[in-house]
C-alpha cells in the first residue's frame, strides 16, 4: 500500500519498543541510584575507572582472534611516522588500491611497483617481485634464510623471534620498518609523481634510511655508510 498509513507496520514497531522498554527495566531491576553522590563517567576497562590509551589498545587487542605486534613496532627505534605507518600496515589500514576500491571508487587495481598483481598492503610490502630485492638484501646483511609470511602482522611477529640475540638488536628491530617505510615512499612517488622504479636506488634509499636512525640511536654506529653495510655484516 503507497501513501498511507499501514497498521501492520504500526503494531510490528510497538512490539519492539516494549520488548526494548522491558529490556531495559530488567537491566535496571536491582540498581540504586544514589541521590548525593554527582554522576561520573566511569571507564569499566580498567579497575580505577580511569581511561588510558594503554587500555583502550588493550582492549582491542584482546577481540583480535590473533597476536599483534605492538612492541614490534612501538618498542622499536625509528622515527614516529615509521612507527605509525607499520601499525597503519600491520592493521591492513593502509591506503592501498584495494581499500580504495571497497571506499566506492572504481578503479583498476594493479601494483605500482610490479604493475603484476592487485595491490594489497600485504603484496606491496612483502610479495612484490620489486620488492623481494629489499627483503634478500636485508637477509643477507644480517646472515638470515627465512621465508616471508603472508601477512604484515605475522612477519613483525616471526621477525621478531628470529632477532633475539642481544647484540644490535636496536638495528635488527628496526629494519623491517624501515623497508616498509621505503616501499611506501617509493610507491607514492610512482601513484603521484609519474616517478619511475629503479632497484638501485630502492635499495640505496633503504640503506641510508636505516643508517639514518641507527646514528641517532646507537653510539657505536659508523659514520659512513660503507662502515654501516660492513658493521651490519659482522652482527
Amino acid at each position: 500500500m503507497q501513501g498511507g498509513w499501514n497498521p501492520c507496520f504500526s503494531r510490528a514497531l510497538n512490539d519492539w519498543e516494549v520488548e526494548e522498554a522491558e529490556l531495559f527495566l530488567g537491566y535496571l531491576h536491582g540498581k540504586r541510584v544514589l541521590g548525593d553522590i554527582d554522576d561520573t563517567v566511569v571507564w569499566t576497562e580498567t579497575k580505577s575507572g580511569i581511561f588510558s590509551a594503554k587500555s583502550l589498545y588493550l582492549a582491542l587487542e584482546a577481540d583480535c582472534p590473533t597476536s599483534f605486534p605492538s612492541s614490534c613496532i612501538w618498542m622499536v627505534w625509528v622515527q614516529p611516522k615509521i612507527n605509525f605507518f607499520a601499525w597503519e600496515a600491520a592493521w591492513g589500514k593502509a591506503l592501498t588500491l584495494d581499500l580504495v576500491q571497497k571506499r566506492g571508487w572504481s578503479l583498476a587495481n594493479r601494483c605500482f611497483m610490479c604493475m603484476e598483481k592487485e595491490e594489497t598492503i600485504n603484496h606491496l610490502l612483502l610479495h612484490c617481485s620489486k620488492i623481494r630485492v629489499l627483503w634478500e638484501l636485508l637477509f643477507s646483511l644480517f646472515g638470515v634464510s627465512w621465508v616471508l609470511p603472508c601477512s604484515v602482522r605475522e612477519t613483525l611477529l616471526s621477525w621478531q623471534i628470529s632477532s633475539v640475540g642481544k647484540k644490535h638488536r636496536k638495528v635488527r628491530r628496526a629494519a623491517p620498518l624501515h623497508i616498509f617505510w621505503t616501499v611506501w615512499k617509493a610507491r607514492n612517488r610512482l601513484a603521484f609523481k609519474d616517478d619511475k622504479i629503479s632497484i638501485q636506488k630502492l635499495k640505496y634509499s633503504f640503506l641510508c634510511s636505516l643508517w639514518s636512525e641507527a646514528k641517532l640511536f646507537i653510539v657505536e654506529c659508523p659514520q659512513t655508510l660503507v662502515n654501516f653495510i660492513d658493521w651490519l655484516g659482522s652482527l
